[in-house]
């Protein structure tokens, strides 16, 4: 478990960037740091990995203090990936997967197996990639290289700076959803800083809302969505609100508020745990009924759209 306790940064001219800053990440829970440029998300972050030390408060992982901690040694156990991959532009994709497992004195056969199955799992070839240099990659496949370097020795921390935001859109989408897809992360803490609103719906288990450095809310990405802290939440999320609701609310939640349908001849190849987004592309042209909670239920945009309505009803009245 990672916990801030009362964490405030200063710069140096005496304004706050993090201002009494407290919550507690555990084991397996993906944390996004989302909010405005300036608020404070990436400083949060190099202070856990004592790239910068807080001028009051306090940062523990497993109940050990941070400043107990050599830097470098903390820095050992912390994957840590940066929005512009940071590799070494002279060592080849092995020889930059393999960084950490070498400084941490793994066998070279323990490391070559560890990176080429990294980028197995992240779709790089080894037979085509292995002994190439990063330079003669392109964007999403030095991301992916970055991504790797920082799982390659197993740390059961990773922390995630912008780490899509260099990509273009299309390539953003496909990592994003190898990354969300990994295995790897199951069972790791990992906090992931960006600024874009529908990236941090798609993989936070928990969502921290930063303005000016101060956590304007910090909860599920439908506590955020229906139960707003303050304005502030409100109108941060507003400009995709309707989207956001979609891709949150999955078809189960809604359940009770889909009309029943007796045909079984109607198609569906949804599943409960589907999102209204999900199902919503796949109805757009003929509606669907699928299983639901011992139900047959039937599917349209219509349905679908009420169902949310009443799920939101419901959730912000505090009855979910």
């Amino acid at each position: 478990m990672i916990k801030l306790s009362h964490v405030t940064k200063f710069f140096e001219s005496g304004t706050e960037v993090v201002k009494d800053l407290s919550f507690d990440v555990a084991d397996g829970e993906t944390l996004v740091l989302l909010g405005t440029s300036g608020g404070g998300k990436t400083t949060t972050l190099r202070m856990i990995n004592r790239l910068i030390d807080p001028d009051k408060g306090e940062i523990y992982i497993n109940n050990q203090n941070i400043k107990q901690l050599s830097p470098i040694s903390l820095r050992r156990k912390i994957g840590y990936v940066l929005q512009n991959t940071g590799l070494f532009p002279h060592y080849t994709v092995l020889e930059n997967i393999g960084v950490v497992p070498t400084l941490l004195q793994w066998d070279k056969s323990s490391i070559e197996k560890r990176s080429v199955s990294l980028m197995e799992k992240l779709r790089l070839s080894p037979s085509e990639y292995a002994n190439v240099y990063p330079h003669q990659l392109s964007g999403g496949q030095q991301q992916r290289v970055g991504l790797a370097r920082a799982l390659a020795a197993d740390p059961p921390i990773l922390l995630m700076d912008e780490p899509f935001g260099a990509l273009d859109p299309l390539t953003r989408i496909s990592v994003r959803k190898e990354f969300k897809n990994l295995d790897e992360i199951h069972n790791k803490i990992v906090i992931l800083v960006t600024h874009d609103v529908e990236e941090a719906f798609e993989l936070g288990t928990r969502i921290g809302l930063m303005n000016n450095g101060v956590m304007q809310q910090l909860g599920t990405p439908g506590e955020l969505l229906f139960q707003p802290a303050n304005d502030f939440v409100k109108s941060f999320l507003k400009p995709q609100q309707l989207e956001l609701e979609l891709r949150t609310v999955i078809l189960n939640d809604i359940a009770e508020w889909l009309p029943d349908e007796d045909n079984e001849d109607q198609p569906s190849s949804l599943q409960p745990e589907n999102t209204c987004w999900d199902a919503l592309e796949q109805v757009s042209n003929q509606p669907a009924t699928i299983q639901l909670q011992g139900k047959r239920k039937l599917i349209n945009g219509n349905t679908l759209l009420q169902g949310i309505a009443n799920y939101k009803n419901t959730y912000s009245h505090g009855r979910k």
